[in-house]
């Protein structure tokens, strides 16, 4: 290939690349004010927030579910190119999943061992099984489609990072009604959340992601 034609093809590719990093903030911004609007208007703050808010154990769910957002939302920028390594993003989330372990393990340290099953299936878990992914389907719907301006080489695993970062957004805003607080609780009863919406994405990118 000549230098010429190799540089009209990058000039070719430039526009596409940015239309989908607009498309995918229009989208990551529409997806927050859509959760948001949904868990104001339906669900709420918990009665205790102004309490809460200055305890540890809540503060660090948001710390779990907002890395998880971003770190989701890295690897949703670049699966959507053709050629773009993801690997090595993809590492990053490990990052929520060592945060919320080791919580876990500091809270088996810490708290008496007959209080640890109380504390892992806690009094909300029906809640957190459906209020999370009932907050997803708007930011689900967001980001797959922004996604379809993409060409991901893999549209279910495009569609189940969609998943992972919409639950990301959603478990953020539920993180504040829910009054379990305790990390074995999170460890336990938000991944399975989590889990539900990300394979609700890898099935919905599966069909409408495809080339």
């Amino acid at each position: 290939m000549k230098t010429d034609e190799l540089i009209e093809l990058l000039v070719q590719d430039t526009p596409v690349r940015l239309n989908l990093d607009h498309a995918l903030m229009h989208a990551a911004t529409a997806a927050t004010l859509i959760a948001a609007i949904l868990f104001f208007a339906v669900i709420g703050l918990r009665a205790d927030f102004g309490t809460a808010i200055e305890t540890g154990r809540f503060l660090f769910k948001f710390v779990i579910t907002g890395s998880l957002s971003l770190t989701g939302g890295m690897v949703m920028f670049r699966i959507g190119r053709p050629g773009v390594p993801v690997r090595l993003t993809a590492l990053g989330l490990t990052v929520p999943a060592l945060l919320m372990s080791a919580a876990a393990i500091f809270e088996l340290l810490v708290m008496p061992s007959e209080t640890w099953v109380t504390r892992m299936i806690g009094r909300n878990s029906s809640l957190c099984l459906t209020i999370i992914p009932f907050l997803s389907v708007g930011p689900l719907a967001c980001f797959l489609y922004a996604l379809r301006s993409a060409a991901p080489t893999r549209p279910a695993v495009a569609g189940a990072v969609a998943g992972l970062v919409a639950a990301g957004i959603a478990a953020t805003f539920y993180a504040a009604n829910c009054d379990d607080d305790s990390p074995l609780f999170v460890m336990l009863w938000y991944p399975i959340a989590i889990s539900i919406v990300a394979g609700t994405g890898a099935l919905l990118g599966h069909r409408l992601l495809r080339w």
